[in-house]
């Protein structure tokens, strides 16, 4: 999900305005059709995976992997390593393979199937900047779909004081939470209704998000190398996400004044409201780009950076919360009296019983917890 978000950002988003009034219609045919390129090098142990695509039209969006290619990562004092392709536009580096060193320099190429070549900049990696904490506040937001303010947890993150003034961050969020069904099933119909022993089968599930949002910071302008109380991600109790316990993931990357520079520029382009048609635009340019053909645009970034990573736990916060919840109807218990009229082609089917013990077949979104994106299996990383 987070290269097909940041390659249709990249393909809509090639122009950042400025004061034009006039209606602008960019020629954005030029940027279908070519080399995605999404991947980075780190100080932690690999292995590293750097995914190919190709961009699609803004009308119909769909991620593309680029297969077949050779993928080589390099750095300046000779090492290399060729990259495995173990999903199709998915190369990855071996598990005892090269490793990032802080100081040192990195570059990628590429060969495709049709003898181009491509290259990209030699990014250095830089130390990590440490995450001091990440922490969460409730906090309220305005809503134009509600009559009512939103209630949620606002995460933030916090940095260690650096040792240099000017230092650039990026951050990447990845979401766990804890949710339950709303219903246990207390039979199983699969041609016979067989009695459920394990009644919380499919009940608990957890979650877990890559999410997309665009975070970059930097110290420049700080009266010390250090940042607090940088804004992350904002979970309200519309949805489950804070219904048992929720955990956010945290990575943040030491960057490059360059590799923010590209960042900021596509995160300002994210946040524009009607700017496609309101002034000039400019190409927003990666750090790869083709050896055979000068003018051929070549989309994403392939970066070097330290990383620093925080996990953080939260139980459910005690708010009011407006996520929908089932509730038997007539129907649900209409619908078990022709149980037995169903194929197989939908079974198994998961009956649940109301308090008084009558049977119900209810949508079976209710009763079983994976159809709603989560696993039964808990994430080994999970504290109780």
């Amino acid at each position: 999900m987070k290269i097909k978000f940041i390659r249709n950002i990249l393909i809509l988003c090639v122009f950042v305005c400025t004061s034009c009034v006039e209606i602008y219609f960019p020629d954005i045919e030029k940027y279908e059709n070519v080399l995605v390129v999404d991947g980075m090098i780190t100080n932690e142990p690999g292995p590293y995976t750097i995914k190919l695509s190709i961009s699609s039209p803004i009308n119909n969006s769909e991620y593309t992997p680029y297969p077949n290619a050779e993928v080589i990562i390099f750095d300046d004092i000779g090492n290399s390593e060729t990259l495995t392709e173990n999903n199709p536009g998915e190369y990855s580096t071996a598990t005892d393979g090269i490793q990032g060193v802080v100081g040192r320099k990195y570059k990628i190429q590429i060969k495709t199937p049709d003898n181009k070549t491509y290259s990209s900049d030699f990014e250095e990696l830089l130390a990590a900047v440490e995450i001091d904490s990440v922490y969460a506040n409730v906090e309220y937001q305005q809503s134009m779909f509600h009559h009512y303010d939103l209630a949620g947890l606002q995460f933030y993150v916090d940095t260690k004081l650096a040792a240099t003034d000017a230092n650039y961050y990026l951050w990447r969020l990845e979401s766990t939470y804890e949710y339950n069904s709303s219903f246990l099933i207390n039979y199983i119909f699969d041609g016979a209704l067989k009695p459920n022993y394990n009644r919380d089968t499919l009940f608990t599930c957890w979650r877990t998000d890559v999410l997309t949002d665009i975070l970059v910071s930097n110290t420049v302008d700080l009266s010390e190398p250090k940042i607090i109380g940088f804004p992350l991600n904002y979970v309200s109790t519309e949805d489950r996400d804070l219904s048992i316990k929720y955990s956010l993931l945290v990575k943040q990357f030491t960057i490059t004044e360059k590799v923010y520079n590209f960042w900021h520029r596509i995160e300002d382009l994210n946040s524009e409201q009607g700017s496609l048609f309101s002034s000039l635009p400019y190409q927003i340019c990666g750090n790869v780009h083709c050896e055979n053909d000068e003018e051929e645009p070549v989309l994403g970034y392939f970066m070097a950076a330290g990383i620093s990573e925080k996990r953080i736990f939260v139980d459910r916060p005690e708010l009011v919360f407006h996520y929908w919840e089932c509730v038997l109807t007539l129907a649900d218990f209409e619908a078990f009296a022709y149980i037995r009229w169903t194929g197989p082609e939908i079974w198994p089917l998961y009956v649940t019983t109301s308090n008084n013990g009558a049977k119900a077949l209810p949508h079976q979104d209710c009763v079983d917890c994976t159809r709603k994106g989560g696993t039964v299996d808990k994430p080994e990383f999970w504290i109780e």
